[in-house]
């Protein structure tokens, strides 16, 4: 049963007090959604079974591995599924030896929600997992309060499959745009063909706004003129449609190239244009890069055009708010989401490059 005016209970189980420490001043004054954050510590399996047992509404475990014995931690998680039948509380493992957990197999065989090595572990990665696992727990705990459970549930518990079916057209579409590619094309066919590829480019970045943001590659040097190609012509077809024009700049002192994950930068342009289309009430846009020390500044910025106004989400713009902000924080960095009269930035976001 969810309680808005409780705060968020974490449990944190580690044998080192060390980890209960930095877990501490990374959440101090933490607050998700308006209700704070409050850490429960145990630094053994035994300890956390008893914490469990005192605190039905715990929402999220960080979970050591090693402890007592090399698999403790797995046998936590054996004890939470299955024995309390919980399945509502999220699981993060946290393991300094993934040899003793290697991560593939503890994904297949375990019910667990996320997997972190301490070694590559920054306050950054911890504070997007739990906000993630958070999120989830909150969606699927709602429905056992909301006055329309029956609905509400359903429609929080189709979500993933409905991301997971969008994938699956999104998929048939750009085989689809890639075999038609290699065909010798008239004019009109190779536009029409341009607009299937627009098209899929945006269903694509709307899956991804159904499924938990994280980090989907390795950081690849990346051209910004293709990249803004891409994410302009992704668009183009909806600007024609609707009336505005979209156009972009990059300022000199912004590298031709950088060092990124292909598949998140990229994210977060569709979707900060998506989120700026959504209200620009039809206005022109213009995506702006530029530098500020070690961060690139993205802005996207609404003009004086001329196009028909649309009709604004407030339901799926708090979904694309929340997923910049997500992409923001895996990238170092962070967003800025105006929704005052007269401005013309729409949204902004700064990552580390």
């Amino acid at each position: 049963m969810m309680n808005s005016s409780q705060p968020w209970r974490i449990l944190v189980v580690d044998d080192e007090e060390g980890i209960h420490g930095i877990t501490r001043m990374i959440f101090r004054s933490y607050e998700f959604e308006q209700r704070p954050v409050e850490l429960i510590s145990a630094l053994s399996g035994r300890e956390a079974r008893e914490k469990l047992n005192r605190h039905p509404d715990i929402a999220v475990v960080l979970l050591d591995v090693v402890m007592e014995t090399d698999h403790e931690g797995l046998e936590l998680v054996e004890y939470i599924r299955n024995q309390l039948g919980n399945r509502h509380i999220r699981i993060i493992l946290r393991t300094g030896h993934p040899g003793y957990a290697p991560e593939t197999e503890v994904i297949v065989n375990y019910d667990i929600n996320d997997y972190l090595s301490k070694a590559e572990l920054s306050a950054s990665r911890l504070l997007t997992s739990v906000v993630v696992a958070l999120r989830s727990y909150r969606d699927i705990a709602q429905p056992d309060t909301a006055p329309d459970a029956a609905t509400d549930g359903n429609v929080s518990g189709d979500l993933s499959a409905c991301g997971q079916a969008l994938a699956e057209l999104s998929g048939q579409l750009e085989r689809q745009g890639q075999r038609l590619n290699q065909l010798d094309l008239s004019p009109m066919a190779r536009d029409l063909c341009h607009e299937l590829q627009s098209l899929h480019s945006r269903l694509d970045n709307r899956c991804r706004q159904l499924q938990p943001v994280k980090a989907s590659a390795t950081p690849q040097q990346l051209d910004l003129k293709i990249l803004l190609d891409q994410v302009s012509n992704a668009f183009l077809p909806l600007a024609r449609r609707q009336g505005w024009l979209l156009d972009y700049s990059k300022d000199p002192a912004v590298p031709d190239q950088i060092d990124s994950d292909p598949h998140l930068i990229r994210q977060l342009l569709l979707t900060m244009v998506e989120l700026a289309a959504l209200r620009s009430r039809g206005s022109d846009l213009k995506l702006t890069l530029d530098r500020e020390q070690q961060q690139l500044v993205i802005c996207v910025k609404a003009g004086f055009g001329t196009g028909d106004e649309t009709t604004e989400n407030p339901d799926w713009c708090r979904r694309l708010e929340s997923n910049i902000n997500l992409l923001c924080q895996q990238m170092g960095g962070s967003a800025t989401v105006s929704a005052q009269a007269g401005d013309s930035t729409l949204v902004s976001s700064r990552i580390a490059i």
